[in-house]
């Protein structure tokens, strides 16, 4: 049973491992499968000491119910896995998998354990298991909420703390303006990776301590309180560090002071836990009225049920099953998709008056392309353009895949206000004609201050050229559009372009087309393409 429950535990991990390495606020999501899994053996160890009468008085679980539900979520995981496998980093399926295969190995393990009579400690299982979801990624809308409420107390107090310190400092969205730059404060910057991995550490710490509970939701409530307070330390830190000696030294203390808090958090939520530690010993536990133990339910008749050793076999024919379906139905999608023309931006220097620019590293990182470029230029007019491109090719690893789904998520309307740009209008989409080659983006009005930018933006899979806008996976319903139009690999091309000086809407579109016919040339024509 260890084995089968062991392959559909592996195959989640992959799966999420992709997302820890992506997420950097997810990257302790490595450790949480090793700590359930200590748990888990303490568990086992208080288990075996606890004496009989004691085990008795526990409520026992029908094994009619246990079945059911083990039915119940072997099936569902078929349309989780489909779905997933075309959206890797939605979070709904990554907590459904998750949620199914707990269940199924809490039920597969009491069955097994307890030779189907379910004399085990149910409960047993229950925290050391469930304990994993902690490395799953929330809900997007819950984390996006948290990373807006923490971004804009952090850089509130910050600004405070700076100005009570004599250091002049104004707040521009999540930006912290300085007599010596300006120092931004992005995702993960704003607390909500300590956030998440202190939740974790008092959970862990909690169960390993064995606190009453109203002790464990004292921990995680303090543990809450401890990472802002260290996290508005790291942001202070780096800001005094900008203020200072110049916003690029804020790059070499990043990683240290990040590092530092996290450290921190660990040794004082481990200290906090210590203390509040019950003094009651481990296993004497009585039944709920603190009298004798309640006498044990009648168990179920099990000789109908299947042997626990073929209910194993089962698990793993179901997984092999799926996971052969499951890579059919992409394979056979991808294996009939047609080619369509593909064009590429210019790597040389299209423009003379144009200087390519050198992409930030945390870009970078969370995009992940296989080809980027960034420039800055101004034309005849004395308009100031910016473009951004970057380059997937198609998708042959899960890692991949979850770069490439990743980018997009991203958008001029999500991105831009949150250095303080406001977004006016969104103008909808257009087709730009660059004299036989139509390319379709989306046009963006904000506004800097007084200045108004517009911003055209568009991302496109290969399997559908230019003249369609990728889906971008933004709803339930083009997600399930998605695994059914069975989109996986595809490549896939990101393409920005802003423009600051133009105030009419049309007038920017006509010099768009101008800019663009120096910068994009169909794929085939284009040197060194992919």
């Amino acid at each position: 049973m260890v084995g089968a429950l062991g392959v559909y535990w592996l195959a989640l991990i992959h799966q999420l491992g992709a997302q820890w390495s992506v997420y950097d606020q997810y990257s302790y999501g490595w450790a949480v499968p090793f700590l359930c899994l200590y748990l888990f053996w303490q568990r086992s160890q208080a288990s075996e000491s606890r004496s009989p009468q004691l085990e008795a008085g526990r409520f026992q679980v029908p094994a009619s119910v246990l079945y059911l539900l083990l039915v119940l979520c072997v099936v569902l995981y078929v349309p989780t896995r489909l779905l997933h496998e075309a959206n890797p980093i939605w979070r709904l399926t990554s907590l459904l998998w998750a949620v199914e295969v707990i269940v199924i190995t809490l039920c597969a393990l009491c069955l097994a354990t307890s030779r189907g009579q379910n004399t085990q400690r149910f409960s047993n299982f229950i925290f050391p298991t469930c304990f994993f979801l902690v490395a799953v990624p929330w809900p997007s809308g819950v984390e996006t909420f948290l990373v807006q409420f923490l971004t804009r107390w952090n850089v509130s107090a910050t600004i405070e703390v700076l100005n009570w310190l004599n250091i002049p400092a104004l707040q521009h969205g999540n930006v912290i303006e300085l007599s010596s730059g300006s120092v931004g404060v992005n995702e993960v910057c704003s607390g909500i990776r300590s956030f998440q991995a202190t939740l974790m550490i008092a959970l862990f710490f909690g169960e390993l301590f064995r606190l009453q509970p109203w002790r464990r939701v004292f921990c995680v409530g303090a543990g809450f309180f401890l990472s802002f307070i260290f996290n508005l330390c790291r942001t202070t830190l780096l800001s005094v560090v900008a203020a200072r000696s110049g916003t690029r030294m804020v790059a070499s203390w990043h990683d240290p002071a990040s590092i530092t808090i996290l450290v921190a958090c660990f040794l004082s939520l481990w200290i906090l836990a210590g203390r509040l530690k019950s003094k009651a010993k481990a296993g004497a536990v009585l039944a709920p009225d603190g009298g004798p133990p309640a006498p044990l339910p009648e168990a179920t008749n099990i000789a109908a049920f299947p042997p626990v050793k073929w209910i194993a076999v089962a698990l793993v024919g179901w997984f092999m099953l799926v996971e052969a379906g499951t890579e059919s139905w992409y394979r056979r999608h991808e294996n009939s998709q047609s080619a369509h023309d593909q064009w590429a931006v210019r790597l040389d220097s299209a423009n003379p008056t144009s200087t390519r620019q050198a992409i930030p590293e945390n870009i970078l990182a969370q995009f992940r392309s296989d080809e980027s470029l960034h420039a800055r230029w101004q034309d005849e007019a004395g308009n100031a353009w910016q473009l951004y491109y970057f380059r997937w090719l198609p998708a042959h690893s899960l890692k991949s895949r979850v770069a490439t789904q990743l980018a997009k998520t991203h958008g001029p309307e999500k991105c831009l206000p949150a250095i303080g740009m406001v977004l006016k209008s969104d103008l909808g989409a257009f087709s730009l004609d660059l004299g036989g080659f139509k390319l379709v983006l989306q046009q963006f009005l904000f506004v800097a201050g007084d200045r108004p930018i517009h911003v055209f933006y568009g991302i496109y899979e290969d399997s559908t050229g230019s003249l369609t806008l990728a889906n971008r996976r933004q709803g339930s319903a083009s997600r399930v559009a998605a695994a059914l139009a069975g989109s996986r690999n595809l490549g896939q091309r990101f393409l920005e372009v802003a423009v600051a000086g133009i105030e009419d809407p049309v007038k920017a579109q006509a010099a768009l087309r101008q800019e663009l016919q120096k910068w994009i040339v169909p794929q085939s024509s284009a040197p060194g393409s992919p």
